[in-house]
């Protein structure tokens, strides 16, 4: 295993970590709206709205959507340039 494959791997692993932190850290969840069965057939069946889980942006929980989207955002970017970013670190 190269050092770019390591740094690559060891951010990969790093960044759904920031994920599960800002959700057990900052409180923007709320398990207990989550749609049921019965929600989910009757939105499909007759267009009826779901309840969200995620609650909205305040002051209390702002910090806690960025870590979020940050982490998905890098994971998202090491997923599909991590092959590039493995190679540029192997040459210097």
């Amino acid at each position: 295993m190269t050092l770019g494959e390591m740094v690559i791997n060891g951010l990969m692993g790093a960044a759904p970590l920031g994920a599960v932190y800002s959700v057990y850290r900052y409180d923007f969840l709320n398990p207990s709206d989550a749609p049921g069965f019965g929600n989910i057939r009757d939105a499909l069946r007759y267009g009826k709205p779901l309840s969200s889980q995620w609650k909205p942006v305040d002051k209390s929980n702002r910090a806690g959507y960025g870590i979020f989207a940050l982490s998905l955002l890098a994971f998202g970017f090491l997923m599909f340039a991590g092959g590039w970013l493995i190679e540029l670190i192997d040459r210097l």
